[in-house]
């Protein structure tokens, strides 16, 4: 599976993969795998704080990498996965696909909230620790909680942040079509395991 289009964080090729990810409702799993990863290139670009989510996403990644390469047709959206693996004592690629969910949940909202849209003048290491309480933050214990708040310390600021954010960028502008769209595929899949009443199939 091409599983990136550069070795490098660019926020056109963030946007260009998260383009292809909704087929109308469906999410297909592939595509999503490949516009993930783009945008977590940008935590290359970052510090500590971010290794958390980062070193967790890559066997995610290629644990859906191998279901779609080995079984296509019921790996091919989050819709059929789900199906797929409803009645299997194995579901690896569901569960797979809420922790990324969960992932990209605290990515959307830091990034939104500290660049994208900020809404007040909270530093970014502010913005960090509030998004971090709202999402991922309950299912830490207090030693991972605690090193968290103290990396949150050297995030670079808002106007460093930004620049990263808008590495790549040809067309202006691409930022304020890219983040309403990954906000829509964040959306779609909480829809669909809040349906199938998966949203806390595990608790971590």
């Amino acid at each position: 599976m091409a599983s990136s289009l550069t070795t490098d964080y660019n926020i056109d090729n963030v946007y260009k993969a998260f383009s292809n990810v909704l087929d109308q409702e469906s999410v297909r799993v592939r595509e999503f795998v490949i516009a993930f990863r783009e945008l977590a290139k940008f935590f290359n670009h970052l510090n500590v704080v971010f290794s958390f989510v980062a070193n967790d996403l890559h066997d995610k990644f290629d644990l859906l990498d191998g279901c779609v390469k080995h079984h296509p047709v019921p790996f091919e959206t989050v819709q059929t996965t789900i199906e797929h693996e409803r009645n299997r004592e194995d579901k690896s690629g569901t569960v797979a696909i809420l922790r990324l969910l969960r992932a990209l949940e605290f990515t959307y909202l830091f990034l939104e909230r500290a660049i994208v849209s900020p809404t007040d003048s909270k530093s970014t290491k502010h913005v960090a620790w509030d998004v971090y309480k709202q999402t991922l933050h309950k299912r830490h214990n207090r030693a991972v909680q605690a090193s968290i708040w103290l990396a949150t310390a050297t995030i670079p600021k808002r106007d460093a942040l930004k620049e990263i954010l808008l590495r790549g960028e040809v067309e202006p502008h691409t930022a304020d079509r890219c983040f309403p769209l990954i906000g829509k595929v964040y959306r779609q899949i909480y829809r669909i395991y809040e349906q199938n009443q998966l949203l806390e199939l595990v608790p971590l």
